[in-house]
């Protein structure tokens, strides 16, 4: 458990400041880069928590991790790759996001037909919530390869709003769900601990807004010119191929 707070505290702290950094700047992307990294560890830290500990990690856990990291995995793939070019994550996507949902309306279903004795349980609404999620998530990463990728402002909401929710969903658990166990128990449940997700929400809207709505029509480019220029030997090739 220790192992799994200490993870999810780096997840929190990498991904707040990536958040909250210039787009595009070096200290975005090594934050973006711990986010990821940090994010990737916490898998192997819960599949050894249930191998360990069972019962200390329920299935819902099990569907959350794997739903937050295939949205961290496929917001990294977006951002690394050239416009107009497709990676073997970017392809893989919809069948991971297709995979998780049938396996969250799995849960569920044995969820309300076959329900668990014991306390703390995970409420059975939440199987089919993260399914419907995934499901979206799918529909969305079919339209990416219809596009054959999303490009331009587009390709970087697609980036900030899987970031972001998965940012906000790990930020949940640590403040409000089960990682609240860091905190005293006198201040567990207080609305206060609610703050730092209800702030990953307005800042990443801020940021998406801006993107889409804002006038000024020079900042995403400039977002995009900052993200892409460790690629501009492969948007050279691009050109080529075109």
């Amino acid at each position: 458990m220790a192992a799994h707070a200490l993870t999810g505290s780096a997840v929190v702290c990498s991904g707040a400041m990536a958040l909250l950094l210039s787009k595009g700047s070096s200290q975005h992307k090594l934050a973006g880069r711990l986010f990821v990294g940090s994010m990737l560890l916490m898998g192997p830290v819960v599949a050894a928590g249930a191998l360990f500990a069972p019962g200390s990690v329920s299935s819902l856990g099990i569907l959350f991790v794997f739903f937050i990291t295939y949205l961290v995995v496929s917001a990294w793939s977006t951002i690394r790759r050239p416009e107009h070019l497709l990676a073997a994550l970017d392809i893989a996507a919809p069948v991971v996001a297709l995979c998780i949902s049938i396996a969250g309306l799995i849960m569920g279903y044995d969820a309300v037909n076959y329900p668990s004795e014991g306390d703390n349980l995970p409420p059975q609404e939440a199987y089919f919530f993260f399914a419907a999620l995934a499901f979206i998530a799918m529909l969305l990463d079919v339209n990416n390869l219809r596009l054959r990728g999303l490009c331009g402002k587009h390709r970087i909401v697609r980036h900030i709003w899987r970031m972001s929710g998965a940012l906000f969903f790990a930020t949940s658990t640590l403040f409000t769900g089960p990682g609240s166990i860091v905190f005293p128990e006198s201040v567990r449940g207080n609305p206060v601990l609610s703050i730092p997700q209800l702030l990953v929400v307005i800042v990443a809207l801020l940021w998406i807004y801006r993107l889409l709505f804002s006038k000024r029509q020079s900042f995403p480019k400039t977002i995009t010119a900052a993200l892409g220029s460790q690629h501009s030997n492969n948007s050279q090739t691009e050109s080529e191929l075109s």
